[in-house]
């Protein structure tokens, strides 16, 4: 019975870490639109940088919240279950390595391609606005790609049953992009402001993969990168 109340008590704890997390996320989100909206409204800029985040947010999705959600964070997470601390790690060092290289090959092939997914999810943008629209996806990839290991960080540590850090990094990203707002805001004109925006963007997703990794290293000392695709396979079955 007591194993099973600590458990519970863990679980509401973690809960409770998840929900504050998100709900600081959630706040400087809107922060961030509210200051978004007052500095560039429904101009063609603010369209065109809305336009723009479609792109490379796929490229999170695939692999950041499905890829890794689906495949890696249970496995991970069994085996610490099974105190096999260092096949864990191993393995996660493996995946991190894959992840880095699999996602800088789709990051390079995305910024060289950039006109041609441009003219796929926004067909009606020309001229100026397809132009802009261009620049501000070539900057935002890069920091999508960061955003991709973040979450590798994000599935670590939420196996190690640590959960504030992960669902509140976001608030840097945001903040990043409030600060790009505030600074550059009454001194560029709103094409200009849009492509410091997606800079700050990208100084945002550099933050949140910065602010985690000391922690998954801490708590998981084991981790290796590495290119041992072998695994010790018997093992981990």
């Amino acid at each position: 019975m007591a194993f099973f109340s600590r458990l519970r008590g863990q679980a509401r704890s973690g809960a409770i870490f998840v929900a504050l997390g998100i709900l600081l996320s959630r706040i400087s989100g809107l922060v961030r639109e509210r200051v978004f909206a007052h500095y560039l409204g429904n101009s063609l800029a603010a369209g065109a940088f809305k336009a723009a985040l479609r792109i490379p947010n796929f490229l999170q999705n695939l692999f950041g919240e499905g890829v890794l959600s689906a495949s890696f964070i249970p496995v991970y997470a069994r085996l610490l279950a099974e105190n096999r601390a260092a096949l864990a790690g191993e393995m996660a060092g493996v995946i991190a390595s894959l992840l880095g290289i699999l996602v800088s090959i789709l990051v390079l092939a995305g910024v060289l391609l950039t006109p041609f997914l441009v003219s796929l999810v926004a067909p009606g943008f020309q001229g100026d606005a397809y132009l802009l629209t261009v620049k501000i996806v070539r900057v935002l990839f890069p920091g999508i790609g960061l955003l991709v290991l973040s979450a590798w960080c994000l599935g670590i540590l939420n196996s190690h049953r640590k959960f504030f850090l992960s669902y509140a990094a976001p608030v840097l990203w945001n903040g990043a992009m409030i600060g790009a707002l505030i600074f550059y805001g009454s001194a560029s004109t709103q094409e200009d402001l849009v492509i410091h925006l997606a800079w700050g963007s990208f100084l945002g997703c550099f933050l949140q993969l910065l602010i985690q990794l000391p922690f998954v290293f801490r708590y998981a000392p084991r981790i290796r990168p590495g290119l041992n695709l072998a695994l010790r396979e018997a093992r981990v079955v």
